[in-house]
């Protein structure tokens, strides 16, 4: 159905150094991933949820949410960028990324990685 408002802010206040290509990327990547109606910020890239402060992105946590919570947005994305770098192996993955497959596959589970697009 559309972006929830706190994504459009998100949006709205990125500095798009790619301009009209990038958004047309990140848009057409968060349609694809999302499984909700409404495209929410955990499905835009970390560098467009913040600023960056010593080269680090931060994020505020809103309200009631907790530090595991605000993680999960990041997390997620930076495991579907590994796996897609790696053509969905998760032995690869798991290697680059510097945890087991255990705990790759762990990770995926909770954060709704479909594990069925991703092959050995």
């Amino acid at each position: 159905e559309g972006f929830s408002a706190d994504a459009l802010e998100a949006m709205i206040n990125y500095s798009w150094p790619g301009n009209i290509r990038e958004l047309e990327n990140i848009v057409q990547r968060a349609v694809l991933l999302s499984k909700k109606p409404v495209i929410g910020l955990e499905m835009l890239p970390p560098a467009m949820l913040a600023g960056s402060i010593g080269g680090q992105a931060v994020r505020s946590i809103g309200t009631g949410q907790s530090l595991r919570e605000a993680l999960e947005g990041p997390e997620r994305q930076i495991i579907l960028d590994v796996l897609r770098a790696n053509s969905y192996s998760r032995n690869n993955t798991a290697e680059q990324l510097g945890i087991n497959r255990t705990t790759l596959y762990k990770k995926m589970k909770r954060l709704g990685i479909d594990t069925l697009q991703c092959q050995d």
